[in-house]
């Protein structure tokens, strides 16, 4: 049986797309065939709170005006699967800029625009990441289901700010999530070879990356 460093599941291996390829470009069709994706610069606001994009805004259009503009943050994981985050961006004057702080340092995002898509500052109530495997391995499809589970109980549990879950159950969700990424981990380091471009997207080889954290003959 594969053996996996514990190191490997803190990684965040998620970021902003490099180029709107046609996958991606179909991915944002099919959540709103209305507008376009753009690229956007990432400029965190001085009193801006990581993840919290929709108070952030908020505060800054009662502030120094402008508008708050609904729609998704699109995330990839190549080879494995693109994501689109509800979130929201700061317009004035016709310049569109992501003011909340990304969470991996990311200098611009692509975001589809979706005005449809408001967020409720009454009940707090987050909408579930939209997932899409690549297609490439089919342990993805398992990953996402595990993943928008603990979403779902989360935001089916929650007040406000406040999480009310039984840890047991929790726990229970944190597992299914764990195995069902060791077995994407597994797949990919089949996949990858010592000198390949490293599945962290870190630009390093994968031996001299996450290679070693994935034992496939222990």
């Amino acid at each position: 049986m594969p053996a996996i460093s514990t190191d490997l599941f803190k990684k965040n291996f998620t970021t902003t797309p490099e180029s709107l390829n046609s996958a991606i470009r179909a991915f944002c069709r099919d959540i709103n065939p209305k507008d376009d994706p753009v690229y956007l610069p990432v400029a965190p606001d001085a009193a801006a709170v990581r993840s919290e994009c929709f108070n952030n805004v908020a505060a800054k259009v009662a502030i120094e005006g402008g508008t708050l503009v609904y729609g998704w943050l699109i995330w990839e994981w190549p080879r494995v699967f693109v994501e689109a985050e509800h979130h929201a961006i700061w317009e004035k004057d016709g310049t569109l800029v992501d003011i909340t702080p990304a969470i991996n340092g990311e200098q611009r995002i692509l975001f589809l625009p979706d005005p449809t898509q408001t967020y409720d500052f009454a009940s707090q109530k987050r909408r579930i990441n939209i997932k899409r495997s690549s297609g490439v391995f089919s342990s993805v499809d398992g990953w996402i289901a595990a993943a928008d589970r603990l979403q779902q109980a989360i935001e089916d549990n929650s007040t406000g700010n406040q999480v009310t879950l039984e840890r047991s159950y929790l726990s229970a969700l944190g597992r299914d999530i764990q195995n069902s990424l060791a077995a994407v981990f597994v797949d990919l380091a089949r996949a990858t070879r010592p000198n390949d471009p490293c599945f962290c997207t870190s630009g390093k080889k994968f031996k001299k990356c996450c290679g070693p954290l994935v034992q496939l003959y222990p």
